[in-house]
């Protein structure tokens, strides 16, 4: 601005030397005095309007130059009011996120974890709808629709499978998948697809590359989550199963015991133990080895596992023996299903090899809650106490405990 002033000066200086100068001259030749004062007054005229149009350039210029400036800052101006939206949309994502993660810690079955997605996903995309569906292992739905607002979840069987939409059987999806209106988030560990997403939303709101990248995200957490629970899920079913014949174990027998008898206390039904041992088993690992042996728990174990009921539990005790748990079974019941369980070993060999076949039977001693026990290791106890008397019986029999298999024996058991 200093600059414009002092050119301004200068040329109304000079102009003014011209003015003086050409006024000196035209007085000097002129013929005419009044020629000579109109031909000044016309060079100050024009002198005058040269300035005036110097000084209206040089404010054109001054508005000019403002004029960009202030788009300039108008263009700074949204740049950092879109900065900002971006930079709260992703606290949004990292909010969520957290939240996310904070669920999937706590989650202990797929299931969980589906219903944390379908929860907190919707809202927060403005979705119409959204489906999931989990591969690995047994197929699991799960779905929620902005029209009713209610989480469906279910497992579906292995003939259902072909009952699930077309695009929940595209296990070949490794990226973001966009249709018209929805968009399908594969999950993927290992190079495989154990679940799928799918996302529905109005097409006048496209999912932008801000929301792309945080499904992403998503995407990758999920698949840490699901994997998580399936480990646990592993590793709980090692520590309650038995390794040799795949049933459970002493450990989960004994959990199973004292839930069984805290709710036939509560409702006040009866429930039967039933202790099951395999007659001179010692002798088949003797004669045959303890290769021989393990085959013929193992089908042993199976056995008795395809005669029981659903509501019945099995379990390897130790050793050679095997226990059941019979809820809201009384004691007639129990001698019953006792007998079953001796026919079904004793009635035909186990079939080792294609050249070897061993004949095995069992002993059994049953007792029931509450008629002979009145906590978990009292049970038990009648239980063991009516095996050993069918042991003194020959072996291969069914005995239910009776009162008088305490008396001098040194079981700690109520009669």
């Amino acid at each position: 601005m200093r600059a414009s002033v002092r050119t301004l000066a200068f040329l109304s200086f000079l102009w003014l030397a011209l003015c003086i100068a050409s006024t000196w001259l035209i007085l000097k030749n002129a013929q005419s005095v009044g020629l000579a004062l109109l031909s000044v007054l016309a060079i100050f005229v024009l002198g005058g309007l040269a300035i005036t149009l110097i000084a209206l350039f040089q404010k054109i210029s001054v508005v000019d130059e403002q004029q960009r400036r202030l788009e300039s800052l108008q263009s700074e101006w949204q740049a950092t009011q879109d900065s900002l939206r971006q930079l709260l949309s992703q606290r949004d994502q990292l909010g969520l996120l957290v939240q996310l993660l904070h669920h999937f810690v706590l989650a202990t079955t797929r299931q969980d974890i589906l219903l944390t997605l379908l929860k907190e996903l919707p809202p927060f995309l403005w979705l119409d709808r959204m489906e999931i569906v989990a591969f690995d292992g047994t197929v699991i739905y799960g779905a929620w629709d902005a029209s009713s607002g209610e989480i469906s979840i279910e497992e579906v069987s292995n003939q259902g499978e072909s009952r699930l939409p077309p695009w929940a059987q595209e296990r070949k999806i490794r990226g973001i998948s966009q249709t018209f209106d929805a968009l399908l988030v594969p999950v993927v560990t290992d190079e495989s697809v154990i679940a799928l997403m799918k996302l529905t939303r109005s097409h006048k709101k496209p999912f932008s590359t801000d929301e792309l990248r945080f499904l992403e995200a998503i995407a990758n957490q999920t698949a840490l989550a699901l994997e998580r629970v399936k480990l646990i899920a592993f590793l709980e079913n090692l520590s309650i199963t038995d390794a040799l014949t795949g049933i459970a174990n002493r450990r989960h027998f004994e959990w199973r015991l004292s839930e069984e008898v805290e709710r036939a206390r509560r409702y006040k039904y009866p429930l039967s133990a039933i202790l099951l041992d395999l007659d001179h088993f010692k002798q088949v690992n003797d004669n045959y080895g303890h290769q021989i042996g393990d085959i013929v728990l193992q089908q042993v174990a199976q056995r008795l596992k395809g005669s029981l009921r659903r509501t019945d539990f099995l379990a390897r005790y130790g050793g050679e023996e095997f226990v059941v748990l019979a809820p809201q079974t009384p004691a007639e019941r129990a001698v019953i299903l006792g007998e079953r369980l001796r026919q079904v070993i004793a009635e035909s060999p186990i079939t080792v090899a294609d050249d070897l076949q061993i004949r095995i039977t069992l002993s059994v001693g049953i007792a029931v809650f509450p008629d002979h026990a009145q906590n978990e290791s009292e049970l038990i106890s009648a239980a063991d106490a009516a095996l050993y008397k069918a042991k003194q019986m020959g072996r291969n029999r069914v005995c239910m405990f009776e009162p008088e298999l305490v008396k001098g024996g040194g079981k700690n058991v109520r009669a």
